[in-house]
């Protein structure tokens, strides 16, 4: 029992490697494993702690996990949308949620985000390469390519911006 539980978390820590790298093919791995869910979960879980680290605050750890893992369903929910209509219905939510779990590791940056100069800095390297990972998540698990799931994700993730600022305005 606690060699496999060894396993595994030598295989979260690959995983997380080969994101961190944007390895498709760790991808494909994830999205084939349907036990990778619980460290897709944790990945959002402990990314959003050190976020909130970052903010300098207990009370945002508390009300950003939750927000987080609510975002993370959203965002899956929204792309898993787009991509089920633009793909004629091959889309797996199931597969897709496993992989943009892993995807948001890259907000782990946020933990710097507080720091004068280099915090803006990561605040945005966290939101670029998070959507490159979201962008490589959905190649992988609608089975397409780069420019049809970069498109996939910008309609995903743009329209609701569109509608918050409409609502903004």
């Amino acid at each position: 029992m606690i060699a496999g539980l060894l396993q595994r978390e030598r295989r979260l820590i690959q995983r997380l490697e080969g994101v961190l790298r944007f390895d498709a093919a760790i991808y494909r791995e994830i999205e084939a494993d349907p036990y990778a869910l619980p460290q897709s979960l944790a990945v959002v879980v402990a990314t959003s702690l050190l976020a909130a680290l970052g903010q300098g605050g207990f009370v945002s750890i508390f009300l950003g996990l939750g927000a987080v893992i609510v975002l993370w369903m959203a965002v899956t929910g929204l792309i898993w949308v787009v991509g089920f209509v633009t793909t004629g219905g091959s889309a797996d939510f199931a597969r897709l949620l496993r992989c943009t779990g892993f995807a948001y590791c890259w907000f782990a940056l946020l933990l710097f985000s507080s720091f004068p100069v280099v915090g803006a800095l990561c605040a945005w390297g966290a939101v670029l390469l998070s959507l490159a990972s979201l962008v490589i998540a959905t190649r992988v698990v609608l089975e397409t390519d780069t420019p049809k799931a970069l498109l996939i994700c910008a309609i995903a993730l743009g329209v609701p911006v569109l509608v918050l600022l409409g609502l903004g305005a």
